[in-house]
C-alpha cells in the first residue's frame, strides 16, 4: 500500500495530513444533486483528472437538528466493482487531513486495496461537507487575502515580533472565516461528518457500511462506530488518532503530536547511521543534525543552488519527510548538502539535492479563483471538534514547554492552530463515548514508527472502542504502505471478515535506505 500525505501550509500540523497520492481534486462534478436517502445518481466525470470514472453529488442537511432545512452538497467520485455480478457493496474512502477532498482517491483505487477487493465492491471517494466541490468552506474572497495573513506568520515564531506577528495574524485570519465562510462555518465537525457518511451508505443502497479512513479520517470511522453501531460491516482505520484525546485533551494530543515526529525524526538518523554505505548523511547523523536545525535557529542562511534557507524551511521540509519512507534517501543528500554548504563539507559539489522548498502558504486543491479552501476547512474541523486555549497570550508559554521536550517540531506544533482561540463557540462535536460496541469488529492498522499519529494513539484507539483489533506495521511513515502483508489482511478483512489474531505484525517491503 502507497499512500502519500495531504500537505497543508506547515506539513507538522498535518493530521492529515493524509491524502492518497492525485487527490487533489475538487472542481464540481457533472452530475445533478440528488435528494438525500434516495439513490445516487451516476455520471461520466466531467474533470479531465477524473476521466473514465463515475461522478455524482447528493444533498444533506446542513443542520441535523433541521432535518428539513437547508442543505449542503456532497460531492462523490466512484470506481465501480470490476465484477459486478458478484459484487459485496461499496467502500467508502477518506484520506485524511481534516481538509483532504477524497474523490481523487478513485484514482489511486489500486494503491488503497488488491485486485480482488476492486473486483468486489465499488469505490467511492467523497469530498466531505465544506471541502473541494463540496460547498466549499472559503475564509477570503481572494487568494491574495489569506496570503497577506499568511506572509505574516511563521511556522516557527522565535522572537518576540515573530511571536506577536503569527498570533495576530492568526486571529485575522479566523475573523475572515467568520465574516466570509457562512452558515457552513458552524456546521464543519466531525459529528456532522459520521451522520453524513451514514447518509451516503443509505444512498448507495449498502445495508451497512464498508470504509476505509487514513489519519483524521480515523476520528471520522471512530465517531461512525460509536453513532451508528449495528452499521458497521467493515470499518478499517489507519493511521489512526486517539478520539479520546484529540477531542478532550487537544493540548496534550498536539504535545504528543510532536514527540510522534520526534519519535520519527531519530529513528530516520538511527537509520541513516546504520546504512553507511546507502544513506548521505551517516557519520552521527543526530548530531548534524541537530547542528543544522540550531544553526538555522540563528538566522538565514544564503546557500548555492538553494538560495535563502530558514529555520522554517528546514521545519516544514523535515516533517513532510518523514511521512514517506521511499523519500528518506533523497531526504539525507539535501540535509548533507545543506550541512556542507553551512559548515564548508567537502562533498556539496558532488551531491545530487533534493530540492529544499521554501516554506510558504500550502495551496488548496481547488482549480478555481480561490485556493485556500484546504487551510479553512482544516481548521472549520478542528475548531469545532477540539478544545485549545482561548486566551492567546498563553500561546508563547505553551511554545517554549513543547519545545523543551520536543525541540524540532514542539514550536511548530504549539502554534499550529492558534487561530482556534478566537474560533466561534461550536456546540456541534462528539467527544464520547467512544465504547460501543459495533456490529462488527473494526480493523485498527498503524506503523510502529508514524510521525503525525504515533504508534500509541493506534494503541489507545483500539482499547477505547468497543470492538477493535490492533494489526501493527512494523515500519515507517504515515499510514501503513509498502507491505504486502498489509494488503492481504486488508482483503480477507473487507470481502470475508477475517480478523488477523491478536498481535499480528506485518513487516515493511522497502527499507529505509535500500541498498
Amino acid at each position: 500500500m502507497s499512500v502519500t500525505p495531504f500537505h497543508r501550509r506547515v506539513s507538522v500540523r498535518a493530521g492529515a495530513a493524509l491524502a492518497l497520492l492525485s487527490a487533489a481534486l475538487a472542481v464540481p462534478g457533472a452530475a445533478a444533486a440528488s435528494p438525500a436517502g434516495s439513490q445516487v445518481r451516476w455520471a461520466a466525470c466531467a474533470e479531465e483528472e477524473l476521466a473514465g470514472f463515475e461522478c455524482a453529488t447528493t444533498a444533506v442537511p446542513l443542520d441535523y437538528d433541521k432535518p428539513r432545512g437547508a442543505t449542503t452538497t456532497i460531492a462523490l467520485a466512484r470506481r465501480p466493482a470490476g465484477d459486478p455480478a458478484h459484487k459485496l457493496g461499496t467502500i467508502f474512502v477518506n484520506p485524511g487531513g481534516p481538509g483532504g477532498p477524497g474523490r481523487g482517491m478513485v484514482t489511486v483505487a489500486d494503491q488503497i486495496v488488491a485486485p480482488d477487493v476492486l473486483a468486489r465492491f465499488d469505490l467511492v471517494g467523497f469530498d466531505p461537507r465544506g471541502i473541494g466541490a463540496s460547498d466549499p468552506v472559503e475564509c477570503f474572497g481572494t487568494d491574495a487575502e489569506a496570503e497577506a495573513l499568511y506572509a505574516q506568520m511563521k511556522i516557527v515564531p522565535l522572537s518576540k515580533a515573530e511571536i506577536s506577528s503569527t498570533i495576530r495574524a492568526n486571529l485575522e485570519y479566523t475573523r475572515g472565516c467568520v465574516a466570509n465562510a457562512g452558515p457552513l462555518l458552524e456546521h464543519m465537525s466531525t459529528l456532522n461528518v459520521a451522520k453524513d457518511l451514514d447518509r451516503l451508505r443509505r444512498a448507495v443502497g449498502d445495508a451497512k457500511l464498508n470504509y476505509i479512513g487514513y489519519s483524521y479520517g480515523t476520528l471520522i470511522g471512530a465517531t461512525y462506530a460509536n453513532l451508528f453501531p449495528s452499521k458497521v460491516r467493515a470499518v478499517i482505520i489507519d493511521g489512526n488518532v486517539d478520539p479520546d484525546q484529540r477531542t478532550n485533551h487537544r493540548l496534550a494530543n498536539k504535545f504528543e503530536r510532536a514527540g510522534g515526529f520526534e519519535i520519527v525524526l531519530s529513528a530516520f538518523l538511527r537509520e541513516c547511521d546504520k546504512a553507511a554505505t546507502t544513506c548521505a548523511f551517516t557519520g552521527n547523523a543526530r548530531a548534524k543534525f541537530d547542528r543544522l536545525r540550531d544553526r538555522l535557529r540563528q538566522g538565514p542562511a544564503t546557500l548555492p543552488e538553494l538560495g535563502t534557507v530558514t529555520i522554517d524551511d528546514l521545519t516544514d521540509f523535515i516533517s513532510g519527510s518523514m511521512y514517506n519512507v521511499a523519500d528518506w534517501p533523497d531526504t539525507a543528500a539535501t540535509l548533507q548538502f545543506v550541512y556542507d554548504a553551512l559548515f564548508g563539507g567537502a562533498t556539496a559539489s558532488t551531491l545530487a539535492v533534493r530540492t529544499l522548498p521554501k516554506a510558504r502558504p500550502g495551496l488548496g486543491w481547488s482549480a478555481d479563483a480561490y485556493s485556500y479552501n484546504g487551510n479553512d476547512s482544516f481548521l472549520a474541523v478542528n475548531c469545532a471538534d477540539a478544545p485549545l486555549p482561548r486566551n492567546p497570550a498563553l500561546y508563547p508559554a505553551i511554545a517554549d514547554g513543547f519545545e523543551a521536550a520536543n525541540p524540532t517540531f514542539g514550536r511548530a506544533e504549539a502554534f499550529g492552530e492558534v487561530a482556534c482561540a478566537n474560533w466561534p463557540r461550536i456546540a456541534e462535536r462528539y467527544h464520547g463515548p467512544w465504547n460501543k460496541r459495533t456490529a462488527k469488529t473494526v480493523l485498527v492498522v498503524n506503523p510502529k514508527y508514524d510521525p503525525a499519529t504515533r504508534y500509541d494513539f493506534a494503541v489507545r484507539m483500539t482499547r477505547e472502542l468497543g470492538n477493535a483489533r490492533l494489526l501493527t506495521l512494523d515500519g515507517y511513515g504515515h499510514t501503513t504502505r509498502y507491505s504486502a502483508c498489509i494488503t492481504g489482511w486488508y482483503s480477507r478483512y473487507l470481502i470475508d471478515g477475517a480478523l488477523p489474531p491478536a498481535g499480528t505484525r506485518c513487516a515493511q517491503d522497502l527499507a529505509p535506505f535500500p541498498g
